[in-house]
């Protein structure tokens, strides 16, 4: 038991099976280490993020702790056991990365491909990851499996931060990159949600043990990642537009009476 809690979250390590589910717990070093680093970063006071230090503080520990629940809870072992958690833990993990974004300090001068490249490389590791050989390589290599989830985090913070904090210019072009994540991961949640027989074997053990067909089970997942995961774009994109439009606004409503001030001169008779 011991050497499983510190074990990654492969078909190797501590199922989680219905009768015991919630003792299995994830403290891999591997991933706690990178985690408790990533922590004392967060709480460290960063340059403007846009937002006051308190709230950007807790943006950031709550991406934090959405991180810690993919990782370190139960859900990890049951994203080994079923397709369907595995879903759910990639949805969290997105989401940890979205509000860390939110809160971490905004890109100083970048090129105009930073924020096309991060999108094609946070939606292509989304895809590579369930092609069923490279799914199954990260459910039995501790490397292989190390390597995916860092690679997703990476990715997707660094998408998410150049959608977020993209200068005046290039919002439109964030917004659209984030529909277009919408768009596609929609799409791979379809295909897995109508394919008419499973693709990945290794986890029919772990949903026949839940009482489900593996064809339920990946259904489930194509489920969680077309509507759930849909909805999480959407409301990103959702947000980062009325925000920007009430910045505009705001910044008009101050603009207008020094304009007016500085028109007066020019008003008057001489």
């Amino acid at each position: 038991m011991p050497v499983d809690l510190i074990r990654l979250c492969t078909l190797g390590a501590l199922p989680a099976l219905p009768q015991d589910w919630w003792a299995a717990w994830s403290l891999a070093p591997a991933m706690l280490l990178p985690l408790l680093a990533l922590a004392f970063h967060a709480l460290r006071p960063t340059a403007t993020s846009g937002l006051p230090e308190g709230s950007a503080r807790r943006w950031r520990l709550a991406g934090l702790a959405l991180l810690a629940l993919a990782l370190l809870s139960p859900l990890c072992r049951l994203a080994a056991t079923l397709a369907g958690a595995h879903m759910v833990q990639l949805m969290v993990l997105v989401a940890g990365c979205a509000l860390l974004a939110l809160g971490w300090t905004p890109p100083r001068r970048d090129s105009r491909m930073a924020l096309p490249l991060a999108a094609a490389l946070h939606g292509g590791l989304l895809w590579l990851w369930h092609l069923p050989a490279v799914y199954a390589a990260t459910l039995t290599s501790g490397v292989v499996h190390w390597a995916a989830t860092a690679a997703l985090v990476a990715a997707s913070f660094v998408f998410f931060h150049r959608a977020v904090h993209a200068p005046a210019d290039r919002r439109g072009a964030a917004l659209l990159a984030v529909l277009a994540t919408l768009a596609h991961t929609g799409l791979l949640g379809a295909l897995l949600t109508f394919a008419g027989q499973p693709l990945y074997a290794l986890q029919a053990p772990g949903a026949r043990a839940w009482g489900l067909d593996p064809l339920t089970d990946q259904q489930i997942a194509g489920l969680v990642m077309w509507v759930p995961g849909g909805l999480g774009y959407m409301a990103q994109a959702l947000g980062l537009a009325l925000h920007w439009a009430s910045q505009g606004h705001r910044g008009r409503r101050r603009g207008a009476p020094a304009a007016r001030v500085s028109g007066e001169p020019a008003a008057r008779p001489g």
